[in-house]
């Protein structure tokens, strides 16, 4: 008898991550303008200080998503290795730590930004540049490993699953825009373009990413 187990699990999942990739970008739109790139220190430290609600809601989401999201990886992987072994294996792996460095990255965010953002604001002058020159307190500055890296893994799953039949065929286009969406952060964060920002997040967060992950996840939580 073949053990769906693994299917089950990340079927489950992957519909809670389409969820929750939901939040992310509705969260995003919600931030105010200051806090919606974190390594301007000068800007998003006070800003953070003054009203860290609707942030430390997006540092804990983006936890719980890199968490849950390695379950989703081998899953989705596992359902289309038959395609292509040595793609679906490399890329997942690369998956699975962009989204280990999403959940250690926003776990340290959500340990250290409060005190962080306390001692910029009471802090002197000295302390206020020492702080600025420390530079982007991310692991993960420019989103190669936590945006890069997975978008990587989603349209290479995509791709085999349409080279193999094994999804419908418009859900492979969706993961192939949501590849997209996630690329555009990273760009947006290499070129310091906002507005790509705002697209992935409303685009990808909101639309496309839930649409992919809850449609894979029910096809996973389906198999035989």
């Amino acid at each position: 008898m073949k053990d769906n187990t693994l299917s089950k699990l990340g079927g489950n999942c992957s519909i809670l991550l389409g969820i929750l990739y939901l939040v992310i970008g509705v969260t995003y739109l919600l931030l105010p303008a200051d806090q919606k790139q974190t390594s301007a220190v000068d800007k998003f430290l006070p800003s953070f200080a003054a009203n860290p609600t609707t942030q430390t809601i997006q540092f804990w989401v983006f936890a719980l998503s890199g968490l849950i999201g390695i379950a989703v990886v081998l899953a989705v992987s596992e359902s289309v290795r038959s395609a292509n072994e040595g793609w679906a294996r490399w890329t997942s792996n690369l998956a699975v730590l962009g989204f280990a460095v999403v959940a250690v990255n926003s776990f340290r965010n959500i340990a250290f930004q409060p005190g962080r953002a306390t001692a910029y604001l009471n802090g002197d002058a000295v302390t206020r540049t020492v702080i600025g020159l420390s530079g982007p307190f991310s692991l993960d500055a420019q989103g190669w490993m936590g945006f890069g890296a997975v978008g990587l893994w989603v349209l290479v799953v995509s791709l085999l699953a349409l080279r193999n039949g094994a999804w419908p065929k418009f859900l492979t286009y969706v993961g192939i825009a949501t590849a997209v969406a996630y690329w555009l952060i990273v760009v947006g964060s290499v070129l310091n373009q906002e507005a790509l920002f705002t697209i992935a997040a409303g685009l990808g967060g909101i639309v496309l990413a839930p649409i992919w992950y809850i449609w894979a996840g029910l096809r996973l939580r389906q198999a035989d």
